[in-house]
């Protein structure tokens, strides 16, 4: 039996994408990027873990106190005066602005309201630097206490673990994400074109149950010619015609060349996002038949089997595909679909194609290094 372990993650369509200000003036960016967490910039906030913020009974006086350290920070003449008191119960008779509820609002959701696996996008204001992204632990999760830096450095601040950290580069942001950075808003929920977007530079792979399959294919290779770019567009358009004949039960198949030809079907045809640059990456999305997967399965095979090995494990149904990162209740309906799917475009297209399609792979790896990110294992 030889398993693959496709490593795509898979989303619901229900899942949300936040971007987190990191404080205001961006002063908690460091505490944030060396903590892995998001947190509301309120100094000495100090609510139990099982507590919601918006219903603990002290937290307007914690927010008066967090706001009179955000006046004394704030300029270099503040800072001259007496630093504001710790304790409590010198805000209990405290004037209460009508920002109170404001900051009490957005303390609640950034520790409480906003959903456990939400994707978090901490901005950077800089450019060329990089920004934090991560999936946000649940709110029943305990709470992190961290220092500010700088001037807030003796400031106690608490926050939300993230899981799965990555940072990637401001620049390979597209401009979309830039304008809710200009707002003084510390949370900001995307729309589906920028989830979709931000999905890409932090899964590379990834699934959207019931809406569209991305198969991410790194280049590292130092040169890249225009043919690379051709090998992966013509199996891909092979897979995708091939799997829509086999289910209209057309015996017809297409061969390598063919597809190479073959006008794009402007509704249904996959799309491919190429970045070739080393390193760089080819980003190969389908909507209606789900060929990008398959592609995945192929290539990771095409780079350890020869296709007359390919072809026998699928007659005699010795290859199984599992995925560490599908999602809980979802993920099962999918794999086994891409399962089918991959033995349906194998047996459709034949051992002697097969080996032609491996080929063209082996070639495409030799030259720009180009591979995904799957693994193989066989049994006995």
């Amino acid at each position: 039996m030889v398993t693959v372990d496709l490593k795509t993650k898979v989303v619901s369509q229900s899942q949300r994408v936040f971007m987190v200000r990191p404080g205001s003036g961006y002063h908690l960016l460091g505490a944030f990027n060396n903590n892995g967490v998001i947190a509301p910039d309120l100094a000495f906030l100090d609510i139990p873990n099982e507590k919601r913020p918006r219903d603990y009974e002290n937290i307007n006086d914690q927010i008066k106190r967090a706001r009179a350290f955000a006046d004394w920070v704030k300029t270099e003449e503040t800072r001259t005066e007496d630093v504001p008191s710790t304790k409590l119960s010198d805000y209990k008779d405290a004037a209460s602005s009508a920002r109170v509820s404001m900051y009490r609002n957005t303390a609640d959701e950034i520790l409480y309201g906003l959903p456990k696996g939400a994707l978090i996008f901490v901005p950077n204001p800089n450019f060329t630097q990089r920004a934090m992204f991560g999936e946000l632990a649940g709110p029943d999760e305990a709470r992190v206490k961290f220092n500010g830096t700088g001037h807030h450095s003796g400031f106690m601040y608490l926050g939300r673990k993230l899981n799965n950290v990555k940072f990637l580069p401001m620049r390979k942001l597209p401009k979309e994400f830039y304008e809710p950075m200009k707002r003084r808003n510390w949370i900001h929920e995307y729309g589906t074109r920028e989830t979709e977007l931000l999905y890409r530079q932090y899964y590379g792979d990834f699934e959207i149950v019931g809406r569209k399959a991305v198969t991410e294919i790194e280049v590292t290779g130092q040169r890249v010619f225009p043919q690379d770019l051709s090998i992966v567009g013509a199996l891909t358009t092979l897979i995708d015609q091939n799997l829509a004949r086999n289910a209209a039960g057309d015996p017809e198949t297409l061969g390598l060349l063919q597809a190479v030809f073959l006008p794009p079907d402007q509704d249904e045809a996959p799309v491919i996002h190429a970045n070739l640059g080393s390193p760089g990456n080819v980003m190969v999305e389908s909507v209606i038949r789900r060929a990008a997967p398959v592609l995945k399965v192929i290539v990771i095979l095409a780079l350890t089997f020869t296709g007359t090995e390919i072809w026998s494990m699928v007659q005699d149904e010795s290859l199984q595909l599992t995925n560490s990162l599908a999602l809980e209740g979802a993920g099962g309906e999918v794999l086994a679909e891409t399962q089918q799917m991959t033995y349906d475009f194998v047996r459709s297209t034949g051992r002697e194609s097969l080996n032609e399609i491996v080929g063209h792979v082996r070639d495409f790896h030799d030259r720009t290094g180009g591979k995904v990110d799957a693994t193989v294992s066989r049994d006995g």
